[in-house]
């Protein structure tokens, strides 16, 4: 790889969250996703997240109700939550989860401006693109970005120095905060707060915009994007779990076939 540059086609992509963290996560994952442009196949956690997300998104669009959300989870699991499966104890611990969560569902406490709203944004050149799971407003005007979320985010603990979970959460709201530029583009002021709802763990976190952090994040995606225009090797970054039940292009990788022998 390091012998061709594929810079002309890299900075002729349109940018989002997702298309950055992959890089981060994985480089030899960005460069099959986005280089080699292989789709990638269903899987369990990913596909398990997509489908709670599209219960919710049809209430808040009055296509489905409380009710229904349950039926159309407990009916449909098998169909819409596709891929390898991990152990039968995990699947069961899933699927009560979501059902634990629908019957006790209750709407956001803002009134729903858009849900799955699509953003076509700019930061610092770079075209980006992105779905806000819902944005509301409260009484005040102050807007609110929501994110669903199948991670086990944990609020905010406080402590003079940040525990892991608080890194966690650091790292998660990068990606609301560049969602808070692109509502900035459209509405013409920030949100009040970012907010995660882990509909798994059944937490609802709130977080206070932070002009720090935003700027931070914002560096970070344009960072980012610099560098992969440079880059000219793209190495895997190999992880039992992460390869074999995260990644949807690991049928594609080399090294992860030959690692697992």
């Amino acid at each position: 790889m390091g012998e061709v540059s594929y810079s002309p086609l890299v900075q002729d992509m349109t940018w989002s969250y997702s298309r950055i963290g992959c890089y981060d996560d994985c480089k030899y994952r960005w460069f099959l996703k986005y280089i080699r442009d292989y789709k990638e196949t269903d899987q369990f956690y990913s596909s398990y997240g997509t489908f709670m997300h599209k219960l919710i998104e049809g209430f808040y669009k009055g296509e489905l109700t409380k009710d229904e959300m349950l039926e159309e989870f407990l009916t449909g699991f098998s169909q819409n939550v596709r891929g390898l499966r991990p152990k039968q104890e995990t699947v069961s611990k899933y699927i009560k989860l979501g059902a634990d969560y629908l019957r006790s569902f209750q709407p956001f406490p803002y009134k729903m401006i858009a849900v799955e709203q699509f953003s076509d944004f700019t930061i610092n050149g770079h075209r980006f693109v992105g779905y806000i799971d819902f944005l509301g407003c409260d009484s005040e005007g102050g807007l609110h970005i929501i994110d669903n979320k199948s991670r086990d985010l944990k609020p905010r603990s406080n402590r003079k120095t940040p525990t892991v979970k608080d890194k966690e959460l650091d790292s998660m709201l990068k990606q609301l905060y560049l969602y808070a530029e692109a509502v900035r583009q459209e509405y013409g002021r920030f949100p009040k707060t970012l907010c995660f709802n882990c509909f798994k763990a059944g937490v609802f976190i709130e977080e206070p915009f932070d002009e720090g952090a935003y700027n931070q994040a914002i560096a970070w995606a344009t960072e980012r994007i610099s560098e992969i225009e440079k880059a000219e090797d793209f190495p895997p970054n190999l992880d039992y779990f992460g390869c074999k039940y995260i990644c949807g292009v690991s049928d594609y990788c080399d090294y992860y076939q030959l690692w697992k022998g």
